[in-house]
């Protein structure tokens, strides 16, 4: 990994009470790099997110961001310290609009602020563009996730922490939240929780891999390597598109084709990427 670190983890020992997850884990997590954290199930993933943003019982070791100690620091503190958590549930007001969850996470800043950043949001997240007025509870799964990640970034941290973001999402809007983080890398450091590997591989920098609460590899996403940890291969030659395919289809159909017509090819598109994973299994 590069040596300008944001995060620096040393002996961490967490969990829940009194029951350890995670055995002295020690990690450096390079500033503007997406990091992905793979494992099992139950190895302690989300955990160490959690850990991070003190929503874990930390009985030993050392978190520190830019060289201030985290550990100890009660969660509705840890924002202050710039990192920023998005859970894989609950991550948005289901009752409010886009807009509405939008305003909540800036509504301490001043008006120009405000605009600025949610001029923004709307540069980096288009998707959300045409759901502003639509209740969150009643978006896409892919769509909530977008929302939930803009919140993420509206608090401008320096470190963004989030946890499997694209659980049960069709692999076409998977890969469009991949290629979102891809983007923001470049202004925030990504840590991000993922089960679907094969995937995320084709996006990120750097893989951390848990086994049992305690770390296996550190570094860069090397095909031997995964493949000894995960048994999974990955094609080297299948490199990640970086347009977002949705507004790619939008644009293929036409600037002002309706949404219907955008949805219904996106839907054809993953029911035909899943028939033809099904037949390769």
């Amino acid at each position: 990994m590069a040596t300008d670190r944001t995060l620096t983890i040393r002996n961490l020992h967490a969990g829940y009470g009194k029951l350890t997850i995670l055995h002295d884990v020690s990690l450096d997590i390079a500033a503007h790099r997406f990091t992905a954290v793979l494992g099992p199930n139950g190895s302690g993933k989300s955990t160490l997110l959690k850990s991070i943003f003190g929503m874990a019982t930390v009985t030993s070791g050392s978190i520190r961001i830019d060289d201030r100690e985290m550990v100890g620091v009660p969660t509705e503190a840890v924002g202050a310290y710039g990192i920023a958590y998005v859970p894989q549930r609950s991550n948005v007001f289901a009752d409010m609009t886009v807009r509405e969850n939008l305003l909540l996470a800036v509504r301490t800043l001043d008006r120009h602020a405000r605009a600025r950043l949610l001029d923004e949001v709307s540069a980096l997240f288009p998707l959300l563009n045409q759901r502003h007025y639509q209740r969150a509870g009643h978006l896409s799964g892919g769509e909530r996730q977008m929302v939930a990640i803009a919140i993420g970034w509206l608090a401008q941290p320096k470190v963004l922490l989030l946890d499997e973001p694209t659980a049960g999402l069709s692999p076409l809007y998977a890969s469009e939240v991949f290629a979102t983080l891809h983007r923001l890398r470049e202004r925030m450091t990504l840590l991000v929780v993922e089960q679907n590997a094969r995937s995320v591989l084709k996006w990120c920098d750097d893989v951390v891999i848990l086994r049992e609460g305690a770390l296996a590899y550190c570094g860069a996403p090397d095909a031997s390597i995964l493949y000894e940890y995960l048994g999974i291969q990955i094609d080297p030659r299948r490199a990640p598109v970086v347009q977002s395919q949705p507004v790619a289809l939008a644009r293929e159909a036409g600037g002002g084709a309706d949404l219907k017509t955008v949805t219904h090819e996106i839907e054809r598109i993953a029911d035909k990427l899943a028939t033809s994973e099904r037949r390769s299994a």
